[in-house]
């Protein structure tokens, strides 16, 4: 590709490119460990918010390893489902770090999907017991449907129960599971009944600051692990004050979201990923501990997404070539 044309990659070329689950895992544990080891620069996310609910983030990150730099500009919209819309949008800018020339500029709603559930795996190497063979899940959408995925790449799943306050949506995800992969899948009638016994619970909903959080102390079992994408939201205090173990994707960029979001419940972070990439941190360490990992979502990881995306579409000869 010439040096003055930009690669223009809309969502159709990004999942036509493709990215793996487990070479995503696996690239992933790669960066997270340059970054542990100073080999990375991601600062904290910022952000405006057009009302309570919604906002933008601008993401920024380098990973020299990978010869990149990038951004992402995304939004999330949650109101936007009742009007038949996505509620995540995004875009991805990925340039290179010696000359600072833009390669190329991709839809990042898939991609984010895909990173964040990855990230979840990669989380629960090192939070989950290596037996864990079945799965909770709350929220029913994109995001549950990646994490079954990624779970899967790390962990036996035998069987899943789902919730959703769509009835339907937590039916139909039940189906789903169980017509694409060899697991025992039901939808559930109660946030308790996705909790309890469980040996992962995911939750997956939306972003928001819930008056009584639905999740209470004594419903996840001894030996747990707990996965948040969704900033602990119905997570009440004393189920989080239960926890043996919490982690995170990355410790300053939680500490700075204390102050303004519901992940201000969670007891002191033991480790994030870089951490327990690098040894620096330990795991679990106990067939018993309660563990959670709370990941906000890092730049890093989008980064990641985004290389081996553009790596696969620039192969396949895919996507838009437009003059700066």
């Amino acid at each position: 590709m010439s040096d003055d044309l930009l690669l223009y990659l809309a969502e159709a070329d990004v999942r036509t490119a493709g990215l793996p689950m487990r070479a995503l895992i696996e690239a992933l544990e790669a960066a997270f460990r340059d970054l542990g080891e100073g080999r990375a620069e991601v600062p904290a996310k910022i952000g405006v918010h057009p009302s309570a609910a919604s906002f933008f983030h601008a993401m920024p990150a380098l990973w020299p390893g990978g010869s990149a730099a990038a951004v992402k500009w995304v939004g999330s919209f949650p109101g936007n489902r009742e009007r038949g819309q996505p509620s995540i949008s995004a875009l991805l800018v990925l340039s290179d770090p010696d000359d600072g020339r833009p390669l190329v500029v991709m839809d990042g709603r898939w991609l984010t999907v895909r990173r964040t559930a990855a990230c979840s795996a990669l989380s629960a190497r090192f939070l989950a017991r290596a037996g864990a063979r079945s799965l909770g899940v709350l929220g029913c959408g994109l995001q549950a449907r990646a994490h079954l995925e990624a779970f899967r790449a790390v962990l036996p799943l035998e069987r899943v129960s789902a919730f959703d306050r769509h009835p339907d949506r937590a039916a139909a995800f039940a189906e789903d599971v169980a017509r694409e992969y060899p697991v025992e899948a039901t939808a559930s009638g109660s946030v308790r009944e996705v909790v309890e016994g469980m040996d992962v619970v995911l939750t997956a909903g939306a972003i928001a600051e819930v008056p009584d959080p639905p999740i209470r102390g004594g419903w996840l079992a001894p030996g747990a692990f707990g996965c948040s994408v969704d900033y602990v939201s119905p997570w009440s205090g004393e189920s989080l004050a239960e926890m043996d173990l919490v982690a995170t994707d990355d410790r300053v960029q939680l500490e700075s979201a204390r102050r303004s979001t519901p992940v201000a419940r969670l007891p002191p972070v033991h480790a994030d990923l870089a951490e327990l990439v690098t040894g620096r941190r330990v795991g679990r360490t106990a067939d018993a501990q309660r563990t959670v990992a709370c990941n906000l979502g890092l730049a890093l990881a989008d980064l990641v997404a985004a290389l081996l995306v553009y790596r696969r579409a620039r192969e396949a000869g895919l996507g838009t070539r437009l003059p700066l």
